[in-house]
């Protein structure tokens, strides 16, 4: 990496945002681009929106989280040493961004937040603001 920091030390940087993450996020993915994952919580689904027409019950089926969809944080490396960041829902089979979820006027509940960095600083005081 050009910016002189350890992938490691993006990870613990990514690790410090997500634990005040309720549940937390797990690293599923410790090379670029590395990704962390969590259930969401059944009752942080707004079932009379609905924006992703699930099925209540079904959903319901397996305990307190949410069989169909997922929250993720991702970051990348490009080859320009650049980053891209994503913070979102998606569906747990396919692993497709919810992106229709992007308009919630609620930021960042369920928002997909999808940036890009020329430097590893600006992604500090993004990451720094944001969370």
């Amino acid at each position: 990496m050009n910016q002189k920091i350890s992938k490691e030390k993006l990870i613990d940087l990514i690790e410090n945002v997500v634990s005040n993450f309720d549940p937390t996020p797990s690293l599923v993915n410790n090379d670029f681009p590395l990704r962390w994952e969590s259930n969401l919580f059944i009752s942080d689904y707004d079932f009379t929106t609905n924006y992703l027409e699930l099925n209540k019950d079904e959903e319901s089926s397996s305990g307190k989280y949410l069989n169909s969809i997922g929250s993720a944080v991702v970051l990348d490396l490009d080859e320009d040493g650049s980053f891209e960041y994503w913070d979102g829902v998606f569906m747990i089979e396919t692993h497709v961004w919810c992106g229709q979820l992007n308009t919630n006027a609620d930021f960042p509940s369920y928002s997909l937040i999808h940036e890009k960095f020329s430097t590893l600083e600006e992604l500090i005081a993004f990451l720094i603001e944001t969370y």
